[in-house]
């Protein structure tokens, strides 16, 4: 009895060594899916507007709402900029032929694969700008792929427990 018991405790304390290994290496980021709970998006002329005027605004600049202090020069500014704007085009070509969700979040995780360079506070910035781009094309979640590659863990999964 104190052998399967053993055993037992052993396999979990192995299984949560592994998932937080996973976790913090970032592996779990690259395996996290993209199509689950797919969803058709509805791209009207309105939302690629909308995504469009997002592409022409500044970015990464000063925000006092979330206390963001600017990126610390013009060329991190630059280039975050630059890597948000490929986001919105690269949606605003794919979405008309195929509005879906997971069109959405592909998008994302082939560009936040390239975003390890830049400082934390950048990163923060990053996801509000994604966020900004669901809420124009209509997707409600990211299915925790936003945290997990933020913080290598599903911590929404954690708050609704």
């Amino acid at each position: 009895m104190v052998s399967i018991v053993l055993k037992v405790l052993v396999a979990l304390i192995a299984i949560a060594v592994l998932v937080l290994a996973i976790g913090l290496s970032g592996a779990s980021f690259f395996l996290w899916p993209t199509n689950l709970s797919d969803q058709a998006l509805k791209i009207t002329p309105e939302v690629l507007a909308e995504l469009q005027k997002l592409k022409e605004e500044r970015k990464f600049g000063e925000d006092k709402k979330t206390f963001y202090p600017g990126a610390p020069n013009e060329a991190i500014r630059a280039s975050a900029q630059a890597s948000v704007d490929v986001i919105i085009q690269s949606l605003v070509t794919e979405l008309p032929a195929n509005p879906r969700r997971s069109v959405v979040l592909s998008t994302f995780k082939r560009a936040l694969s390239g975003l390890e360079r830049h400082d934390s506070e950048e990163r923060d910035q990053f996801l509000i700008y994604l966020e900004r781009i669901m809420s124009i094309v209509g997707v409600t979640n990211s299915g925790e792929l936003l945290n997990v590659w933020r913080y290598g863990f599903p911590y929404g999964w954690f708050q609704r427990a």
